[in-house]
């Protein structure tokens, strides 16, 4: 009996997959994943490349050349667009979409890199010429999140840009558009960030956390950094120590001291 289900289940594993390689084309629904996720988050999301389907361990999307609109100003330009989805769905047309991947993004509004370097050597008495602060450039976006009512909950996000990597939090209220993510980043140390900035590149900040909170809008998104906080708590914490290990000296050199003297030789 075992061995009858066992073959049944085998049978109807290989004739989907038979069905999903010759047959399925994933594109003719890509219409239907757009208007989803453009429905759901309240934006105009478009997909300028053809869909992909990966039958691996975890089923997944592959897309090419995304691109995100509200009121047709632009928001966020991806190469890759890669979402992990239920197979069951998918054979009828529909997303279950359970996380997503960003490659190579442009998110406008903002230069996430530039705020932080700007303001940390404003705190230094510098100033640095900006290049670009039109949009920020992203390597990587993973997020893992669902929909409720109106909002989008972001159990957990990673990102990674040229200077930094992180992870946080959040959630997105697609009816007024506000956006609020936290997130604790660090200062990538590597030897093409240093030299891209030089004298600029924050080498106070290197293995110290950096909270960031991410606000505003779609159309106008805004970066809070507490850096001088940071800063500040970092020199306390510093100051501390050498006091400590001054105090720590001193009564050592005490202690031995009254050694010597009692020690009859």
């Amino acid at each position: 009996m075992i061995k009858k289900i066992s073959s049944v289940f085998i049978l109807i594993i290989l004739i989907i997959a038979i069905y999903l390689i010759y047959f399925f084309d994933i594109n003719n629904y890509k219409n239907n994943l757009e208007d989803i996720i453009s429905k759901k988050a309240n934006i105009e999301f478009t997909i300028d490349g053809d869909l992909a389907l990966d039958l691996g361990i975890n089923t997944n999307i592959k897309a090419t050349n995304l691109i995100v609109k509200k009121n047709n100003v632009l928001l966020l330009e991806s190469d890759v667009f890669q979402a992990s989805v239920s197979l069951s769905e998918i054979i009828n047309g529909i997303f279950d979409i359970n996380s997503i991947s960003l490659m190579n993004s442009k998110l406008y509004g903002l230069n996430i890199d530039e705020k932080i370097i700007q303001t940390y050597n404003a705190l230094a008495g510098r100033r640095y010429p900006s290049g670009n602060s039109q949009y920020s450039n992203i390597e990587l976006i993973t997020a893992k999140g669902y929909f409720q009512d109106m909002f989008l909950y972001i159990d957990n996000v990673k990102i990674q840009t040229e200077l930094l990597e992180g992870e946080g939090f959040g959630k997105i209220n697609s009816i007024t558009e506000s956006i609020n993510i936290s997130s604790n980043t660090y200062i990538r140390a590597n030897s093409q960030v240093r030299e891209k900035y030089d004298n600029f590149y924050p080498e106070y900040l290197v293995d110290t956390q950096l909270p960031i909170l991410f606000t505003g809008t779609y159309t106008n998104p805004d970066i809070d950094i507490k850096i001088s906080e940071i800063v500040i708590d970092k020199l306390k914490k510093e100051i501390k120590k050498r006091t400590l290990e001054t105090i720590k000296d001193k009564l050592k050199d005490k202690i031995q001291s009254e050694i010597n003297i009692k020690l009859p030789f």
